[in-house]
């Protein structure tokens, strides 16, 4: 018999790592949400006191993504069981009575958790991203009813390659001598020969943790899904949601405004956006169908194979809603593309730093205060920190991913949509843009 989603969840527990970060949130909604005979989510909170770590939750459940919930049953909100922990530390930083709570109780396991910043530290990164992720393995080893270990990853932890299948490659670097080498004290040289030709230690460490989840699927059946740069919800569980400024939101929000107007890319270069609602979705349709196997399931959650945007048709559908909604800051708002390091300095030169200057000189000469050089250096420093990102395109494959929705029920598909493919973006930009103004600028 054809077990639906929900069913597959019925009576069962989650345990969730990052489940008050921006995915890990809409994944606790949706499951609450649309598997209502889930008997409980126990979700990983940091905080060294129990009291604390309850309060802080609290407030996480106030936010607008529960509304639907809180309106329609408020009672799912009772399943959720904030646990005091931390994967940077060693045990997850458990106490006994818990650890014994999940390994009894739990079937499905989320590992969300991990440090997304680009620039951190080698040591900080390897620990949290690698380290973290081999905690969250070793507690799931013991628990008694595993049905799934759900890691996820980024789809940008192969950038090495042109074309991205979903398969596991070969780890970048032997985790034992990288292990030897934090113990007697990396140099930074070194780090940069590890990381090699990726471009930061997030990309490195994800694809480090990959490799374990594949040395461990003996032990636990486990999934991977691979997000692309995440963006605001399509549909759920409210039209356009986003609570922070990671992936493309800094830049979409710069370029509409006005403040940036040069971008280093190819206008034809596809940047890969995929809605929050999707990864969620995923997510929970792929632990449901995991089964034991000697390869874990990979599932790349992305657009630019199934369904591509350009960067030309993405600025020109963010500029048009601009005009259209009137919510730029400098008028006339556009954006030009070159592939040339020096054009984008000059352009940048000629078209925002100047006239920021000129901006604050009769700011000052007005008795008024300052702000356009200031707003200026936040615009360069988000352009920068994507600059990788804009300036190459990748093909990132989604044949399983598509393959796994197509043969959902057509209520699952429904409930539970995943599939790039039926992503509209001429309709979606607009949506995006306008969770920006609402949620994040908080403009009615």
């Amino acid at each position: 018999m054809y077990k639906t989603v929900a069913e597959c969840y019925e009576g069962q527990s989650v345990f969730m790592t990052g489940g008050t970060g921006f995915l890990g949130k809409v994944i606790l909604e949706k499951l609450l949400y649309s598997c209502p005979g889930l008997d409980k989510v126990y979700v990983m909170v940091r905080d060294k006191k129990s009291t604390i770590a309850q309060q802080r939750f609290l407030k996480v459940l106030e936010q607008p993504i529960f509304s639907r919930l809180r309106n329609e049953n408020p009672q799912a909100l009772d399943k959720i069981v904030p646990i005091v922990g931390d994967i940077s530390e060693p045990k997850l930083g458990l106490n006994a009575q818990d650890e014994e709570l999940l390994t009894s109780k739990v079937s499905f396991v989320f590992h969300v958790a991990a440090t997304v910043k680009f620039n951190e530290p080698f040591e900080v990164a390897m620990n949290i991203n690698v380290a973290g992720t081999s905690r969250v393995l070793e507690l799931s080893h013991r628990m008694k009813n595993i049905k799934a270990f759900v890691y996820v990853s980024t789809a940008y932890s192969n950038t090495n390659r042109d074309v991205i299948d979903e398969v596991i490659y070969p780890a970048p670097a032997s985790l034992n001598e990288i292990k030897k080498l934090l113990e007697i004290g990396i140099t930074e040289k070194q780090v940069k020969d590890l990381i090699g030709n990726r471009p930061n230690t997030y990309t490195f460490t994800k694809a480090i943790a990959e490799n374990l989840i594949a040395d461990n699927n003996n032990r636990v059946p486990s999934v991977i899904v691979r997000p692309s740069v995440v963006s605001s919800s399509k549909a759920e569980p409210l039209v356009g949601w986003i609570d922070n400024w990671f992936g493309a939101s800094a830049l979409l929000t710069t370029t509409s405004k006005g403040l940036n107007r040069v971008l280093l890319a190819h206008p034809s270069n596809s940047l890969d956006l995929i809605p929050v609602d999707y990864v969620s979705n995923l997510i929970i349709v792929a632990a449901s169908k995991c089964e034991s196997s000697k390869e874990v399931k990979v599932y790349n959650c992305s657009s630019s194979a199934e369904n591509p945007i350009t960067m030309k048709r993405l600025a020109n559908l963010t500029i048009e809603d601009s005009y259209k909604n009137k919510c730029y800051d400098v008028p006339l708002p556009f954006l030009y593309f070159t592939q040339y390091k020096w054009v984008v300095f000059l352009l940048t030169l000629i078209l925002q730093t100047i006239p920021a200057y000129i901006g604050d000189i009769i700011l000052s000469i007005t008795g008024k205060k300052t702000r356009f050089v200031k707003i200026q250096a936040k615009t360069s420093l988000v352009r920068n920190t994507l600059e990788y990102f804009t300036s190459n395109s990748w093909v990132i494959r989604a044949s399983k991913t598509r393959a796994l929705a197509q043969s959902l029920s057509p209520a699952d598909k429904e409930t539970f949509p995943c599939d790039p493919a039926d992503i509209v973006w001429d309709e979606y930009i607009p949506t995006y843009c306008e969770g920006i103004r609402k949620f994040l600028l908080q403009k009615k």
